[in-house]
């Protein structure tokens, strides 16, 4: 017997969604992933079979479809998935540890949650540098316009208008919510130099995480500029 045996709808639940990865595959699907590459870049240590495995059971089940889309009862886990994250962030049963910090998904993330109206009418390019990361999970370049984002792991030339330097662990606090703006530039080793207007406007180009304490009715204060 594969299945739990037992006729409580929790477990059937679990049975497709329990395994590893398969509820962060449908986070990705929710978060505007629509191709098997964006589903990787947003879960960079997911082995290649097993994302096509769990796709083929989502799809078995009805949950996804024969593209990159979700049915009408994959979209249905939106709320599952917000109070598995509110759960996380209010209590301290999964705090944020040294293996959760990946600098690939963390800027991913900021790829696809950018403010595009806050953006300036040009395109502007923002370096940011991990300094506790090894040279090449170290450097992203992204490329910010009103009409699209591109996300570099090489420089690809063009002139970098603002550097953001920081310990992988204070940017990804930031972006939780943890903490603000103004907090992160002052933590041990965080630097932002470049264009001075700029420099003053960046922290608003981004939405940060879809699930920061303020977004989830936590803490609210913590998230405040």
């Amino acid at each position: 017997m594969n299945g739990y045996g037992q006729f409580c709808a929790v477990a059937r639940a679990l049975e497709l969604l329990g395994e590893r990865w398969t509820l962060l595959i449908v986070r990705e699907l929710l978060l505007g992933a629509s191709t098997f590459t964006d589903i990787r870049r947003g879960l960079p240590r997911i082995p290649r079979a097993t994302l096509s495995a769990r796709l083929r059971a989502l799809r078995a089940a009805g949950v996804v479809d024969d593209g990159y889309r979700l049915t009408e009862a994959g979209a249905a886990l939106a709320p599952v998935v917000r109070e598995l994250a509110r759960w996380a962030v209010a209590t301290d049963s999964a705090a944020l540890t040294e293996d959760d910090l990946d600098t690939a998904a963390l800027t991913w993330d900021m790829r696809r949650r950018v403010e595009a109206t806050a953006l300036p009418e040009r395109t502007v390019v923002l370096a940011i540098e991990f300094t506790d990361r090894r040279p090449a999970d170290s450097r992203y370049w992204l490329h910010l316009s009103r009409t699209g984002v591109d996300l570099c792991r090489q420089d690809t030339g063009a002139p970098v208008d603002v550097w953001l330097t920081a310990p992988t662990a204070a940017a990804t606090r930031w972006w939780l919510g943890d903490l603000s703006w103004a907090r992160l530039l002052r933590q041990r080793g965080v630097r932002v130099h470049g264009d001075p207007v700029l420099q003053r406007q960046m922290h608003r180009w981004f939405k940060r995480y879809v699930f920061t304490p303020e977004a989830l009715g936590l803490n609210p204060g913590s998230s405040q500029h």
